[in-house]
């Protein structure tokens, strides 16, 4: 069922991809400063490649000095997870929320409620470096 007025046309449901990303960096690549994350913090970033269409959404949550890196895709319909530039925590800083249907993860990407309750975020690998984190490719 769908709604009608005057003039209105059924559009095809468009299912998001639930499929891991493209492309991913084949060497490790900077994303920021760690003085740049504030602690009990969650940021997002974009990850360029060398091609237009290369690029990674991802997230890193800092809880005092552990960070955790997530790829910004939500298992449930493959959104991102925030509305706003970097509102990802609940109210208490306790977990990450996807904006569309509240989906709840921990530190370590599980859902533990929402519709996708079971299953969990793509974790990325981040290496401190110098004060810098970096995303480290899946082969180191």
């Amino acid at each position: 069922m769908f709604a009608k007025w005057p003039g209105s046309i059924q559009t095809p449901r468009t299912l998001m991809p639930k499929t891991a990303p493209a492309w991913r960096p084949d060497a490790a690549q900077e994303i920021c400063r760690l003085a740049e994350m504030p602690h009990n913090a969650a940021r997002g970033f974009t990850l360029y490649g060398g091609d237009d269409d290369e690029k990674l959404e991802v997230i890193i949550w800092r809880r005092g000095d552990a960070l955790t890196g997530f790829v910004n895709q939500c298992p449930h319909m493959g959104l991102p997870l925030e509305t706003f530039p970097d509102r990802f925590l609940s109210a208490d800083g306790t977990a990450l929320i996807c904006s569309a249907h509240g989906a709840r993860f921990s530190f370590d990407g599980a859902c533990f409620t929402g519709p996708c309750k079971g299953q969990s975020l793509q974790a990325i690998t981040l290496k401190l470096r110098d004060g810098r984190i970096y995303l480290s490719p899946e082969t180191e």
